[in-house]
């Protein structure tokens, strides 16, 4: 027993033993009043007053924080200040409503902020992020209980919701190549080859152009993990400011092209790009093709690697004319053995040929199989699920 408690509970005998002139109120209302320097919250307990320390920014400091009153349950809006730009806050977000038993609900740029809305198992947090290039930042981080519903309404018909695509039919399915030919028809059973243009055909010999590759990859994705919402794609809405001048809001491929940039899986000024164009109809690479696929088969950002680690690795004999910034996703693909990429559109190669066109049957080809060896997916897992005979 500390002093303090001895010293009320001594006080508490003098009252009962009528040994001290305390008016049998007063005292006993202090004896069993709260301790104010007490925390009364827990600091991991969903809904609690403080901030989950997982939820902290590194450095940042809690400059206030203001109850608010809201039905059925309160929540807490906190502001915080940290010595840093903005884009690795918003990445740090990201990545922990990622994370397992953490959903990212959505994801948006409105003017100068980006906001960003999670949910775990029972608490709701949203965040307010200033988008400038400042190196001192002010972000705000509101939260409570999952019933304050902190997250946009439930939307009835959602475009992420691919289950019932129809199987598509190409009359040139022939021309593509015998290797990569199974790979295209499980993925056009699927359905999820579609274009802005409902072409008849698939020309699969002909070069890949960024934007549809987006979309074939978007809309894979979701398809393959239709049943597990926290893994799936948040496509962009008409309410998102466009990242890019060259794909506005009225552009086909908008919400695929934003969607993915908004997750962090495309370059963008979200990610620290100093560039605001896509190219969107500029042919796609296979060095590109890899650097948006390969950290969506990973599910996390790549870490940096160098030239030598690809020499040692894939034995490429033009590994000096891969793009820095597809290093990292050339040399994840190679853990994925024969499931990688590479392996399974250019079969066995001494060459990459970073800069070569991908045309429209290997971008099908790639989207054959998602994630690692151990936990991806294959169209044809997915074909059988949906049709179990």
């Amino acid at each position: 027993m500390n002093d303090r408690s001895r010293l009320r509970f001594s006080l508490l005998l003098l009252c009962l033993l009528g040994l001290s002139s305390c008016d049998g109120s007063t005292a006993l209302e202090q004896l069993f009043a709260p301790d104010v320097n007490t925390d009364q919250w827990s600091q991991t307990e969903p809904g609690s007053q403080e901030l989950p320390m997982d939820l902290r920014y590194p450095q940042a400091s809690l400059m206030d924080s203001t109850p608010l009153a809201a039905e059925p349950t309160p929540r807490i809006q906190s502001r915080w200040q940290v010595a840093a730009p903005s884009q690795p806050i918003v990445q740090f977000y990201i990545q922990q409503f990622q994370r397992a038993g953490w959903e990212l609900l959505d994801q948006q740029q409105q003017g100068q902020q980006v906001i960003l809305v999670g949910q775990g198992p029972s608490l709701g947090v949203r965040v307010v992020i200033p988008t400038t290039n400042n190196q001192q930042t002010e972000f705000v981080v509101e939260y409570g209980p999952i019933a304050q519903a902190l997250a946009p309404e439930e939307e009835g018909d959602d475009e992420n919701q691919l289950a019932d695509l129809p199987p598509q039919e190409f009359p040139d399915i022939n021309n593509v190549p015998m290797a990569l030919r199974p790979a295209v028809e499980d993925l056009a059973r699927l359905g999820v080859l579609t274009t802005a243009e409902s072409k008849d055909e698939l020309q699969p010999n002909e070069a890949m152009d960024r934007s549809t590759f987006v979309r074939w990859l978007v809309t894979t994705h979701n398809r393959f993990y239709g049943d597990r919402p926290s893994q799936q794609i948040r496509l962009a809405t008409e309410n998102d400011a466009p990242l890019f001048q060259d794909v506005p809001k009225t552009h086909p491929d908008f919400a695929y092209i934003q969607g993915l940039a908004m997750a962090g899986f495309l370059p963008s000024s979200l990610t620290g790009e100093q560039t605001n164009l896509f190219r969107p109809d500029a042919p796609l690479t296979r060095e590109t093709l890899l650097q948006w696929k390969v950290p969506l088969d990973m599910q996390k950002n790549l870490t940096t690697t160098s030239i030598d680690r690809i020499e040692q690795t894939w034995g490429f004999k033009d590994s000096n004319r891969i793009n820095p910034n597809a290093l990292s996703a050339v040399a994840a693909d190679y853990g994925n053995g024969d499931l990688s990429n590479i392996r399974r559109l250019f079969g066995q190669t001494l060459i990459l040929q970073p800069q070569k066109t991908v045309t429209r049957a290997e971008a099908a080809a790639a989207l054959w199989f998602l994630g690692n060896p151990s936990e991806g997916l294959s169209a044809q897992d997915v074909a059988r699920h949906r049709d179990p005979s």
